[in-house]
């Protein structure tokens, strides 16, 4: 039995690639393509897949030896956004029972497709697909539940940790997904990552900010030198290359140089913000790949199997549907965590928290989609500032309830710095009823 467990948690679901293709190819079948089709079909999806995991680790490759070398020279101390941080915490502070963890991810699974199944009634439609996501989710809300409540036996800590977690996918993809439709125009998917209640959040609140006129980020046409900026693998690679060169400024010359290594540090700088376009490129071909592949695959599911299921995969697969907005949400997502560190400073904070390059991109990229479709630039501009904001002080909320003192940081995106300390302090006034809360 344990072999089974280890085998579908540690490979076969925490490898969405695999997981993809095995839905693509079901839903093939039953819709009796052929085998050509099939086969075709199944590859071309998993291989898109793998393009826009691919691009996406790059992004966070790229710049986190660039985060933790200003940091060191700074010698700014504090816990840090980053879902690599949240991970390293919990599994720190689950000790021994870290194993558990894979029981939480089954249980929350297990919920997640039973839900959707049952979808007239529960009316859930998101299947959570990012494995990566998911184990990083089920040992974080392990690790809250042990912090927070005194739970009368094991089994039903791992229980309880596991619907949590099951029932979030289940809903936060499912609200996700009409946004997320009406940004794809019609992608046949729906996001599952670490902000899906962001996404429906400003998704609302981005039509009340567009303003007289409404600007799409896509159709600036800029006049004289700046029309460079209307092409926008250029203006990715520029607009990198400017934020990064102005992030390592404390790092001086040699300290931008050590990173370089036996490259110019001027030459490394310019390599930085080309890479970022070429990754940006790698995800809009994945995406082309694998959605035309799962919108088509995953009707055979839906009419056969479960009717409301949709698939909820990885955020990044949002970026390449507005590449501007996707650059310039990270950027004022940027601007919104550094105000909040500087109010954090200001008030004497205990607990001050550091940047990672993931929420900042991989939030207020995606933030900067939705809210450029459903608000334009000025919609993505007040939406990513106030997205820097709530990450950087939902932060610190989250990292109070840890009751770990020697966690190094937590993940820092949208719905983990908003809905699960929400959902935690609710349980601790319940709890207190029962005697159970820590």
């Amino acid at each position: 039995m344990q072999s089974v467990i280890d085998f579908l948690v540690g490979d076969l679901l925490v490898t969405p690639t695999i997981l993809i293709g095995i839905l693509v190819m079901i839903g093939y079948m039953l819709q009796k393509s052929g085998a050509v089709k099939t086969i075709t079909g199944t590859i071309g999806a998993m291989v898109g897949l793998q393009l826009i995991i691919f691009g996406g680790g790059q992004f966070a490759g790229v710049f986190k030896p660039i985060t933790k070398a200003v940091c060191d020279a700074t010698g700014i101390q504090g816990y840090i956004m980053d879902s690599y941080a949240m991970k390293a915490a919990s599994q720190e502070a689950l000790g021994i029972r870290f194993g558990w963890m894979a029981y939480v991810f089954l249980i929350a699974f297990a919920v997640n497709i039973l839900m959707v199944f049952f979808g007239k009634y529960t009316k859930a439609k998101g299947v959570f697909l990012t494995g990566n996501a998911g184990t990083a989710h089920a040992q974080a809300m392990l690790w809250l539940v042990i912090a927070n409540f005194a739970l009368p036996n094991n089994a039903l800590t791992v229980i309880v940790a596991g619907v949590l977690t099951g029932i979030y996918w289940a809903y936060s993809t499912t609200l996700a997904a009409g946004v997320v439709d009406e940004v794809t125009e019609g992608g046949g998917f729906t996001v599952g990552h670490n902000q899906q209640i962001g996404i429906w959040f400003f998704g609302r609140l981005a039509p009340k900010l567009s303003g007289k006129k409404k600007v799409d980020c896509e159709d600036m046409k800029l006049p004289g030198w700046l029309a460079i900026f209307n092409n926008n693998v250029t203006s990715v690679c520029i607009l990198m290359f400017v934020f990064v060169s102005a992030f390592c400024a404390p790092l001086g010359i040699s300290g931008i140089q050590k990173l370089a290594g036996d490259q110019h540090w001027l030459i490394y700088l310019i390599m930085v913000g080309i890479q970022f376009s070429m990754y940006m490129v790698i995800l809009l071909q994945g995406v082309r790949m694998l959605c035309s592949e799962l919108t088509a695959s995953f009707q055979g599911i839906q009419q056969k199997l479960v009717p409301n299921a949709i698939p909820a995969i990885d955020v990044a697969a949002l970026l390449p549907f507005s590449p501007n907005a996707a650059t310039l949400g990270f950027l004022f997502c940027t601007l919104g965590t550094v105000l909040s560190m500087g109010l954090l400073l200001l008030f004497h904070s205990p607990i001050m928290v550091l940047p990672g390059f993931i929420p900042l991109f991989f939030s207020g990229g995606p933030i900067g989609v939705v809210a450029n479709k459903k608000g334009g630039l000025r919609a993505v501009i007040i939406c990513c500032v106030l997205l820097g904001m709530i990450q950087t002080f939902g932060t610190v909320w989250a990292i109070t309830q840890l009751n770990y003192p020697e966690a190094v940081g937590w993940s820092g995106m949208f719905d983990l710095s908003t809905v699960w300390p929400a959902v935690i302090q609710a349980l601790r006034w319940i709890g207190s009823i029962f005697g159970i809360t820590i």
